[in-house]
């Protein structure tokens, strides 16, 4: 196995390692509310905060659901009228736990006012949360065919990796308009104060940006791929 191959499956298995341990946490051990340090002026659960903004907003019958699966922990669902956020989330009154459960409330409030791509967006956001998580294990499948016909191989990693960074693209605008309703309802309700905006801010910009970060970044595993294929680890002739 040479260095190139090798260095790729690290980072995998690192990744898988960080995603098992994610999944552990909330699964086991961070349940109770108000665990963190930091936490809310008005002390509000990330699902209190769901109910609410559900419940000023008008809309009925939809369901606040913590849920601990690794993928799709976070989402709105129209159909089957849920917002699902982790236990972590529901539980706990941390300044990232109410962001989050508030950002995803968000999306219920911008499918009632139709608000640009938004349905598109709620069938795009489970298949790019798979994705990004499967995106590793395929880069991993490409390298070890990557010697049988390296062009084909290469271009179908690069043509996945252009479909997921497009698909990125096309949810940020919907994911920076939700931070932004998320962070205004927080500050204009007193669950966090006033002078904490810029902390909110912040957690709004990470989250606006997960998805095109997560896809740039694996760009790294392309640059892997194309270095097996300009160095290969049969070097005789």
């Amino acid at each position: 196995m040479d260095s190139v191959t090798l260095s790729l499956l690290i980072l995998c298995g690192i990744y898988l390692f960080f995603i098992l341990l994610f999944f552990l946490r909330e699964r086991f051990f961070w349940k109770k509310e108000g665990m963190r340090e930091r936490r809310t002026v008005g002390l509000a659960s990330g699902k209190e905060v769901a109910e609410r903004m559900l419940a000023e907003a008008g809309i009925e019958g939809v369901a606040v659901v913590p849920g601990d699966r690794v993928i799709e922990r976070y989402y709105y669902s129209p159909g089957k009228k849920r917002i699902v956020i982790s236990s972590h989330a529901a539980y706990n009154s941390g300044y990232y736990e109410v962001m989050r459960a508030a950002t995803t409330t968000a999306n219920a409030l911008q499918h009632r006012d139709g608000f640009g791509m938004i349905d598109l967006y709620l069938r795009l956001a489970p298949a790019m949360e798979w994705m990004s998580r499967l995106l590793p294990l395929l880069f991993v499948f490409g390298i070890t065919l990557v010697e049988f016909n390296p062009p084909l191989v290469l271009g179908l990693m690069l043509g996945v990796w252009v479909l997921m960074f497009l698909a990125a693209l096309l949810m940020r605008p919907v994911d920076r308009d939700a931070s932004r309703r998320g962070t205004e309802w927080l500050l204009a309700h007193g669950i966090v104060d006033d002078g904490d905006r810029a902390e909110l801010e912040r957690i709004g910009r990470y989250l606006a940006n997960y998805n095109l970060m997560l896809v740039a970044l694996s760009v790294a595993a392309l640059l892997f791929l194309r270095a097996k294929i300009w160095y290969p680890s049969d070097k005789s002739v």
